[in-house]
C-alpha cells in the first residue's frame, strides 16, 4: 500500500472511531445523569448499547497496539477492524494475516 491510500485511511479510521466515541458519550452520559436523545431508551437497552459501542472501540485499539509492534502486517488491518459490525470479521482477518506472517 502507498503512502497515499494510508492518509486516506488514516482520515477514514479517525472519522470512524469518532464516530462511535461520540455515540458511546451520547449512550453513556444517560447513565450518570445528563439528558441526551439516548435517555428515553430502556435502561437494558441503553446498557446494551454502551457494551457494544465499547467492544467497536476496543477491537480496533487492539488490533492497532499489536499491529504496531509487527512487521509483515499490513496497516490496513486497522481501519478493518474499525468499520462497525465487520470489525469481527476484520479482526479474524488480522489475526490470520498476523499468523500467516509468522510462518
Amino acid at each position: 500500500m502507498n503512502e497515499s491510500d494510508a492518509q486516506v485511511l488514516r482520515i477514514f479510521l479517525v472519522w470512524e472511531l469518532g464516530a462511535l466515541l461520540v455515540l458511546f458519550g451520547v449512550v453513556a452520559g444517560t447513565f450518570v445523569g445528563i439528558e441526551t436523545p439516548a435517555s428515553p431508551y430502556d435502561r437494558s437497552l441503553r446498557l446494551a448499547a454502551v457494551a457494544f459501542f465499547a467492544v467497536e472501540l476496543l477491537i480496533p485499539l487492539a488490533v492497532y497496539l499489536d499491529a504496531r509492534g509487527r512487521e509483515g502486517v499490513d496497516e490496513i488491518w486497522v481501519h478493518v477492524s474499525a468499520m462497525p459490525i465487520v470489525n469481527i470479521f476484520g479482526l479474524l482477518g488480522y489475526l490470520d494475516a498476523r499468523k500467516r506472517a509468522g510462518d
